[in-house]
């Protein structure tokens, strides 16, 4: 809370003799007084988790308190264990921030009394119009020194870096981790307006979670980055699994997407490196795009040969002279490129390529010579096997099989 939204609030609780709470318009907690006369549960478990439980939020939009224009008096409710309370819109130039609470279990507020209040809810407004300026200006600041952060030349990154350090905007200048969340479009779709906007509620919504100054955030045409010290990624090692749950709730049930992904890179070293993350976060995506055993999170440090495949061009890795073998694997029966994959995963053992496949093991020496038969690769050669193990990889990252 600001000390001056806590002055307003401190001044209108010592002038009434009771206490004073300002919410947001999500009814979450930005500022109270000292407890002043009765409390209720209500208002005490607003104040140990800073925002009100579910069953309340619902009470609450029984009374919708957004159209008032001056005091709403609420009655009590024994079953939630609420008293009697005032409600007054904090707003400024036409912009609703939230509500002050003013407990009336008695019925004494006077019209004074509520005038003071609605005085004070105005200069809470005003108080808040201001800090939203200029949180907004800080954000188009740190938004810009993000973007020349994941650019592609060093020199404009370590500027960057050094911008975020000096004016406040990021805590480390150690090593960060990136993560990215991207929803994966059908074909024919593609991500819109309304979606970059839930993506970016979603991305500032998992911000609020974490400490002041520990996280950059930037919203992307696709997709949303967010940027962490190692150290704070260490403390909340399930941001990723969050952010992305919440960019799904956002975007809502839609079969526009085939999933909404979260990909995290690798920890940097310095600040000025978080581009190298942010692009390895981008490769676990494209990776979980085609390969879905990798969603709904896919760790850069957990893709194994795919990572290092995927920082190589495209084109390419389209031109490996490879790819027509795993080709003739699958026209006549898509099981023997399983079959050939499997043996390749497990280091050659058969016996358990039987297993995991529930056939005979003569069925599967049967297979392999078929494969060796159409690709042309002697499977009992060690770098032969190598290249095709590479190429079905190469041939899935491509979205060829």
């Amino acid at each position: 809370m600001s000390d001056e939204l806590q002055r307003v609030v401190d001044s209108l609780a010592g002038r009434l003799g009771r206490s004073v709470a300002v919410d947001d318009t999500s009814f979450r907690l930005l500022a109270y007084s000292a407890q002043v006369g009765a409390i209720d549960d209500m208002r005490a478990r607003v104040i140990l988790t800073r925002e009100a439980p579910p069953e309340g939020l619902a009470w609450l939009r029984r009374f919708r308190l957004g159209q008032a224009s001056g005091p709403v008096h609420l009655p009590s409710d024994a079953e939630l264990g609420l008293l009697p309370r005032v409600a007054i819109p904090v707003r400024h130039q036409g912009v609703q921030f939230g509500y002050l609470w003013l407990i009336d279990t008695d019925g004494s507020l006077a019209a004074d009394d509520l005038t003071a209040a609605t005085t004070a809810a105005d200069e809470a407004g005003e108080v808040l119009f201001r800090e939203r300026v200029i949180d907004e200006l800080r954000d188009a600041r740190v938004g810009e020194l993000v973007r020349d952060l994941l650019s592609p030349d060093a020199a404009t990154q370590q500027m960057a870096a050094d911008g975020l350090i000096e004016g406040g905007f990021s805590a480390s200048r150690g090593g960060v981790v990136a993560i990215v969340v991207q929803p994966l479009p059908v074909a024919g779709q593609e991500v819109d307006e309304g979606d970059r906007l839930a993506l970016s509620a979603a991305l500032h919504s998992i911000r609020n979670t974490l400490p002041p100054r520990e996280c950059l955030i930037l919203v992307r045409p696709h997709h949303v980055v967010l940027i962490l010290p190692q150290s704070t990624y260490e403390r909340f090692p399930r941001v990723a699994h969050d952010l992305r749950t919440a960019a799904e709730a956002r975007l809502g049930v839609s079969d526009r997407w085939r999933a909404v992904v979260s990909g995290v890179g690798r920890k940097t070293q310095r600040l000025a490196e978080a581009k190298m993350s942010y692009g390895q976060a981008l490769a676990a995506i494209r990776v979980a795009d085609v390969v879905p055993a990798f969603r709904p999170v896919a760790s850069h440090d957990a893709l194994g040969i795919y990572g290092l495949l995927a920082s190589q061009p495209a084109d390419q890795l389209h031109a490996l002279d490879v790819l027509p073998a795993i080709d003739a694997l699958q026209s006549p029966d898509p099981a023997l490129l399983v079959t050939a994959e499997l043996f390749l995963d497990r280091a050659g053992d058969a016996r358990l390529v039987a297993e995991q496949l529930d056939l005979h093991r003569t069925s599967v020496y049967h297979r392999l010579r078929r494969i060796e038969q159409l690709t042309g690769f002697d499977l009992s050669d060690g770098e032969q096997r190598l290249v095709l193990h590479l190429g079905i990889k190469v041939a899935r990252l491509l979205g060829r099989v």
